[in-house]
């Protein structure tokens, strides 16, 4: 019985790439996903039938990839980090009603991220995408307020774009005005070859370094940063350092 696979890859270098992920590429005979992400994983992928699109036609993808396996193919449709956050695990399940998906997660780069800068997450966390593209500026905005009244430690994804520069320092300066300049990681190009990473303060941002490619980690109101490390206590010492 041929299989359809929605893989998360993780966030680029090969070494985090789950077994289970790699275990599905090699048995499928299809290989579908954006260029970018199928780039990322070309030398494991050499022996086989490839299908990318551009930016814009996830529908596409998918529809693709449905047909392969009406005819009876293995399929491997690609997401980079994990399969359904940011992903294209939803869209396959509201087309492919008489499709049976095995859904195979990826390390998130918000994970990723997090253990290059420290441990700045320890505690709850907010994924936050600044992208607009399908999700309305408004929903965005009342997102951003909710992480702030919640104190959370916050993952932004998507945090700009040549085209859209504003929604990152709106952020950025909603967070200073109503939690104070609290430390922040940002890494570009997570675990692949131009790999940058920066412990800062949000007042310290450098905006012109940041684009898609970019995640950063807010920390919260426990957060600190310790020998250019994040951390966010988890509480132990707390709880524990006087029993």
């Amino acid at each position: 019985m041929n299989r359809f696979f929605i893989v998360g890859t993780g966030p680029g270098d090969l070494r985090y790439l789950t077994p289970l992920a790699l275990d599905a590429i090699n048995l499928a005979d299809w290989i579908v996903g954006y260029k970018l992400y199928l780039d990322l994983i070309k030398d494991i992928i050499t022996n086989k039938q490839i299908y990318t699109t551009g930016m814009g036609s996830e529908i596409d993808r998918v529809k693709f990839a449905i047909e392969k396996y009406k005819d009876g193919l293995n399929v491997a449709l690609i997401s980079g980090g994990d399969s359904s956050l940011y992903g294209l695990a939803s869209l396959c399940f509201e087309l492919g009603d008489d499709v049976d998906f095995d859904v195979i997660p990826g390390i998130s780069a918000a994970f990723a991220a997090s253990a290059k800068l420290g441990a700045p997450i320890t505690d709850d966390l907010v994924l936050l995408s600044l992208s607009d593209q399908l999700t309305p500026r408004e929903t965005i905005l009342k997102r951003i307020d909710a992480i702030i009244l919640g104190d959370f430690v916050s993952a932004i994804y998507n945090p700009k774009s040549r085209k859209r520069t504003e929604l990152l320092p709106y952020t950025i300066e909603r967070f200073l005005q109503t939690r104070g300049d609290l430390p922040v990681g940002i890494v570009k190009n997570c675990t692949r070859q131009e790999e940058d990473i920066e412990v800062t303060y949000l007042s310290k941002i450098d905006y012109n370094k940041i684009d898609m490619f970019t995640i950063l980690l807010v920390g919260n109101s426990k957060t600190y940063i310790k020998n250019h490390k994040m951390i966010t206590p988890r509480g132990y010492l707390n709880k524990y350092a006087q029993e």
